[in-house]
């Protein structure tokens, strides 16, 4: 009973070992940085991730990234996805493909010239404005046009250009009624997203690992979709 009882000791304790270096080599945690471009903006993008191998081939990645989307508009992503590797995990170099879901949330300073711009004296507070392509401001109501709202109000005064502002949200701000501040707010979107790509995963070390990632976040809101690339390079440290 005593020889067992040893031989049931070594054996759970080399398995407990075993665990415990295999919990070491599957978690790994990491910050990120490099670059986001969409159709009309580019601009830093950096975060973190936790990535934790389930198989070999199998990851799964929860990360969090906050995206610059040039002046007067910044965004975060919160995200969970998939890592398909298509090597051994442990291999020195394995290249993956990745897809995940999550959300995108997006705020811009309506006032910044970027986009409406100043209000000016051009209508009087209360007056109802239908946003319009490009810049500057014409004259209504009539239809509306391109990426401003599907029609105008009959009591519409006008169009108002939104810049640079992507036709995906401009198209969602609806009539505009002209606020007494003389100054457009800040105007925030939150939407689902999904991800889709792929990088490599350099095992530099048992500890230590460099991950060049690059993704297609497709933003999904109101029946339209709207795709920005997000490039970025992870140094993880594996616990």
């Amino acid at each position: 009973m005593l020889r067992s009882s040893l031989i049931l000791a070594a054996a759970l304790a080399i398995g407990a070992s075993s665990a415990a270096a295999q919990s070491d080599s599957r978690v790994a945690a990491s910050a990120n940085a490099g670059v986001a471009a969409g159709s009309s903006d580019t601009g830093v993008a950096a975060g973190g991730a936790v990535l934790v191998d389930v198989h070999d081939r199998i990851s799964i990645e929860g990360q969090g990234t906050y995206l610059d989307r040039g002046r007067g508009a910044d965004a975060f992503a919160a995200a969970v996805g998939v890592l398909v590797n298509l090597l051994p995990a442990g291999e020195p170099l394995v290249p993956y493909a990745a897809f995940g879901g999550g959300v995108y949330r997006v705020s811009f300073d309506l006032g910044d010239p970027r986009f409406l711009g100043p209000i000016g004296a051009r209508f009087a507070a209360g007056n109802t404005v239908c946003p319009a392509p490009g810049s500057g401001f014409g004259f209504g109501p009539g239809p509306g046009l391109g990426a401003g709202s599907a029609s105008c109000p009959a009591n519409a005064t006008g169009y108002w250009g939104v810049g640079a502002l992507p036709r995906f949200y401009a198209r969602r701000l609806g009539p505009l009624v002209v606020p007494r501040a003389a100054a457009w707010e800040a105007r925030a979107f939150t939407d689902p997203a999904l991800s889709f790509g792929g990088g490599l995963r350099f095992n530099v070390s048992d500890r230590l690992m460099v991950r060049p990632d690059a993704r297609a976040v497709v933003i999904v809101g109101d029946g339209d979709t709207h795709t920005i690339g997000v490039f970025v390079a992870h140094v993880a440290y594996r616990f």
